[in-house]
């Protein structure tokens, strides 16, 4: 494939004999946009703001809702319009300048808060209300340590103020609230103490210690419980501890985990809710054994630890700190978890095990993680959620179980790529079971979790499906389980010619049933690379996850092909460092890749392309490449093979443009830049390639699998 010169929309049909690949729409060389030959401007499309949002609500059945309320709320600005569904559980919100929350709420039903962009269509369904509770339940929280440190020009984060730091974690938080407030109990895993002691663990590499104010702005943004049995829980020692107690206790929120003994640190949470009673258990297999002062609560523990303030920054000399090795947070032990979780399943209705534990970054659980799930499943866990690694990894249902394997980051200063998406996971338990579970995707932007809309929500989903067990269905929009749904499944052979690139539109590729070796399936690595309006907040355009020179002139729709969102570097004479524009850190791989994207460039101007790889998330370059980008009569199709060296585990890309010698400001633009990453071997499909190439003639089947009547449709690039 040398350009896009045509397009066509596949539509893999599974409705009578003749179904199969077929309709081509000859478009111009961009795709929808056309180029004046003579001037070089483009006729772009109108941005989508003010478009309105229609759909419908249902209840778990499928039936229309009548007279359920909409509310469309955009974070710091608050309800923005209303409307109620109509006779056929209709609904359309009008004026919406952008991606907001959509919540949905009916007598008798429990409310649903939902993602949505203008001009999209959106099916709402309500689980009803009588004897269910709803639970969810984020990742990973703290607020110290990167929040405190200077903003970055190229690369902007949340800042808290120490003059304001109660309205800080507030503006953090209010994002997401919405969506927090939906459910019944909301859990988070607490990792940080709040405290403002300057006692810190001795030997411990890294503290995670966050101020009293995240307390009350939890509880404010919806929270209701804290998971406390985690590797950080102690990293301020016992001051820390207490204060972190005493801080959640005056907040109201509840939290087990940790005390001062095994005995309180094992002692479950209960909630009375909806005539059901719910017990939650923490606890950690991350306890600090390789440190002469650990931070396992042991009840056995005699020994009394004692640190010199000499050892602690801002401590004076000669203040002393002395304490029990009895205190400190639950350590997981598959003897422990089970007497634990068969006393509460004895007590509740509905029985929650946290586990903190698995290898950091890694998506998969570890074996020991999957053992002490599967004690805790089989002494009468009800839900199961792990946590500690700092990425989203799948959902599953085994047996009467619902099981998270790691939940990733929800507030955090993590700067590493794989840490930036993440989900909120809801359950609706019943005395009976699991009614229901669905993933709402976010994103960590600046450290600050946000609600997405379009790719990003698409990209999560699909990443999310393709850990998760086949109980979960996937749509365009949605990742969810519902009991009382009978699943359709499309399954349709098709054989494709060689020599094109097909993108994904619906559906995915289940399996290669011949010519496995003439084809390869490829993941976008890239969420953001729209530069659309992806995440829910009052900003517009704002390119998240991207690092470049941010100003009225450099992000929008007006920079954009498509009309929908684009960036611009711009240099003058008096400039004398290059525009940059790169990923916002190093992106992880493992195989070959193609850059594709779009490109307008139309001066003399140097502009090139810098691919550097990496062997970890720090340190020099393992190897590099330098393209330079020609010069363009409007927009034009941008693809690049890159060769991935064999030792490489990251990458980070670089478009740089050169001020001119003189004259007037130059610009290049950038849109739909997507890094994909190809596979050696696709004999198996998986829900989250959204890429396939095909060298020579296969025959690949196509799998779908939805609550929705979704057809299957692929988008070949010829």
């Amino acid at each position: 494939m040398n350009n896009w010169s045509r397009r066509e929309f596949v539509r893999i049909a599974t409705v009578g004999a003749g179904a199969g690949i077929a309709g081509c729409n000859a478009l111009s060389p961009s795709g929808s946009i056309k180029t004046d030959s003579e001037t070089g401007r483009t006729s772009q499309k109108p941005a989508r703001s003010f478009e309105p949002i229609s759909g419908r609500v249902l209840d778990i059945e499928g039936g229309e809702i009548t007279d359920a309320k909409l509310k469309a709320i955009v974070p710091g600005r608050g309800s923005v319009a209303e409307t109620t569904t109509d006779e056929q559980g209709q609904f359309e919100v009008v004026e919406v300048d952008g991606p907001i929350w959509l919540r949905a709420t009916k007598t008798n039903f429990i409310g649903r808060t939902v993602a949505v962009a203008p001009g999209t269509s959106s099916r709402i369904r309500l689980s009803p209300r009588e004897g269910t509770v709803a639970l969810s339940f984020g990742g990973d929280v703290m607020f110290g340590r990167r929040f405190y440190e200077d903003d970055h020009p190229l690369e902007p984060h949340f800042q808290i103020r120490p003059d304001d730091r109660m309205e800080s974690h507030q503006t953090i938080l209010q994002y997401i609230s919405p969506l927090l407030q939906d459910a019944d109990i909301t859990s988070v895993n607490l990792e940080t103490p709040l405290t403002t002691t300057a006692w810190r663990h001795p030997s411990k590499r890294y503290h995670f210690v966050s101020h009293p104010d995240a307390a009350p702005a939890l509880a404010e943004a919806g929270v209701d419980y804290v998971a406390l049995g985690n590797n950080h829980t102690l990293d301020a020692l016992t001051p820390g501890l207490d204060e972190t107690l005493q801080a959640l206790s005056a907040a109201g929120i509840e939290r087990s985990g940790a005390g001062k003994s095994n005995t309180e640190a094992w002692e479950p949470t209960y909630f009375e809710r909806r005539g059901l009673t719910i017990g939650l258990v923490s606890c950690t297999t991350v306890t600090g054994d390789q440190y002469d002062i650990d931070w396992a609560a042991d009840d056995n523990q005699s020994e009394t630890y004692s640190v010199s303030g000499d050892d602690v920054t801002g401590i004076p000399d000669t203040e002393q700190l002395t304490f029990s090795g009895r205190v400190g947070v639950a350590a997981a032990t598959r003897d422990r978890i089970s007497r634990t979780v068969s006393e509460v399943d004895a007590n509740a209705d509905v029985t929650v095990v946290q586990i903190h534990g698995g290898s950091e970054y890694q998506q998969e659980p570890t074996d020991r993680i999957r053992r002490l799930t599967e004690t805790a499943k089989t002494a009468g866990a009800d839900v199961v959620v792990n946590h500690h690694p700092h990425v989203a990894g799948g959902v599953e249902l085994q047996d009467e179980t619902l099981i998270a394997w790691t939940l990733g980051n929800l507030v955090f200063d993590q700067e590493f790529w794989s840490t930036f998406p993440s989900y909120l996971l809801t359950v609706h338990v019943t005395a009976d079971g699991i009614p229901r579970a669905y993933v709402d995707p976010l994103l960590i932007e600046g450290y600050v979790p946000k609600g997405v809309v379009d790719k990003p929500r698409t990209w999560q989903l699909r990443e999310t499906a393709a850990l998760s067990s086949d109980e979960f269905s996937l749509d365009h929009d949605r990742l969810e389980y519902i009991a009382k749904d009978e699943i359709t499944t499309r399954t349709e052979p098709r054989t494709l010619d060689g020599d094109t690139i097909y993108t994904r539109n619906s559906g995915w590729v289940n399996r290669v049933i011949e010519g496995a070796e003439s084809v390869e399936l490829g993941r976008d690595l890239l969420p953001t690379g729209t530069f659309d309006d992806p995440d829910i907040d009052d900003e517009r355009h704002e390119g998240p996850l991207w690092r470049f020179g941010r100003g009225d002139d450099s992000n929008g729709p007006e920079f954009g092909y498509d009309g929908s969102g684009g960036i611009q570097l711009s240099r003058t004479a008096d400039n004398t460092e290059r525009s940059v524009l790169t990923t916002a850190a190093r992106v992880p791989l493992a195989g070959s890749t193609t850059l594709l994207g779009q490109y307008r460039h139309e001066t003399d101007t140097r502009l090139e392309l810098l691919v550097r790889w990496y062997e970890s998330t720090s340190g020099s370059a393992l190897d590099s490449v330098l393209i330079d980008l020609d010069r363009t009569t409007g927009w034009e199709s941008l693809e690049r093979s890159l060769s991935t060296p064999e030792e490489a585990t990251h990458v980070r890309f670089y478009f740089r443009l050169y001020p001119p010698a003189d004259g007037e400001k130059r610009v290049a633009n950038f849109d739909n830049i997507q890094l994909v990453e190809w596979t050696d071997s696709a004999t198996s499909g998986g829900k989250d390639y959204n890429y396939l190439r095909v060298h020579e003639s296969s025959t690949i089947e196509f799998t779908s699998s939805s609550q929705s009547d979704e057809a299957i449709s692929w988008e070949a690039l010829d």
